[in-house]
């Protein structure tokens, strides 16, 4: 499936290129979804390698358990050599947690694995902007990985830290943002927030956020404005351990990195 949405794209699988007029942000759980996390994560390095800077890979929290210092969960685990791969890209500044982009379509915008709550955005001391909020988040990763990868209701315990950015649930993250304003917009994966078989939204997220929020099943992708003009878009396909039932689309934006 990545590789089909990649030539899609235009991108070159064999030689690891991209077209010039594109950017790939990889929203992280590269592994342990669908069955062959190795293939998976050699496509990447080739594009990585074959595109240094037009290739941003985030880091979600089944890549964190790999050895990054994120808290174990996943039953199964990569081989050394392939968490040495991981450790590697993060070494080299070649994946993170967060990254900017200043979008036509959304404004200035931060992208992560799991999205920023409230919470952990006012622990950041309040940064105003996406640009400010992706650095914060990568400085603390290299400082306090376990800060950086505190765990929320997902791991049934309630959280002694703010929930990060590769962990917050759907209900995690609307709910912090309810009835708040959204210093500005905000794209992830993880986890959709809609329920793809039943046509209906997770339990438990606020009314006045899913009344003026749509989802697009074709794509997989969930979009929630807020009244600011700012939005919070979920790109995740809801892809399991084993093959993949629906094509992996992009969501496409125009406009530039920021940070």
């Amino acid at each position: 499936m990545l590789r089909r949405c990649l030539q899609e794209l235009g991108a070159d699988t064999t030689n690891g290129t991209v077209p010039d007029d594109l950017v790939i942000v990889q929203v992280g759980d590269l592994v342990h979804k669908g069955p062959d996390s190795p293939g998976v994560l050699a496509l990447v390095d080739r594009m990585m390698a074959g595109s240094p800077g037009r290739w941003i890979q985030l880091i979600g929290n089944h890549e964190a358990q790999e050895g990054l210092g994120g808290p174990a969960f996943w039953p199964e685990t990569l081989t050394d050599s392939l968490r040495a791969d991981l450790r590697r890209w993060v070494d080299a500044d070649q994946a993170r947690l967060a990254v900017a982009l200043d979008t036509v379509e959304y404004g200035p915008a931060l992208v992560t694995h799991a999205g920023l709550t409230r919470p952990k955005w006012l622990a950041l001391g309040r940064p105003d902007g996406a640009g400010e909020a992706a650095m914060a988040l990568n400085k603390e990763f290299a400082a306090d990985p376990e800060l950086a990868f505190a765990a929320g209701e997902w791991l049934g315990v309630r959280p002694r830290l703010p929930v990060g950015v590769a962990w917050a649930s759907p209900r995690e993250l609307l709910v912090s943002w309810d009835m708040e304003q959204l210093p500005f917009s905000q794209v992830h994966g993880h986890a959709n927030p809609r329920r793809w078989s039943t046509d209906t939204w997770a339990p438990g997220l606020p009314r006045r956020t899913t009344r003026r929020a749509s989802a697009d099943p074709q794509r997989r992708h969930s979009d929630f404005p807020w009244p600011g003009g700012e939005h919070i878009v979920c790109v995740d396909p809801d892809y399991g351990a084993d093959e993949a039932a629906v094509p992996l689309v992009p969501l496409i934006v125009n406009g530039e990195v920021l940070v």
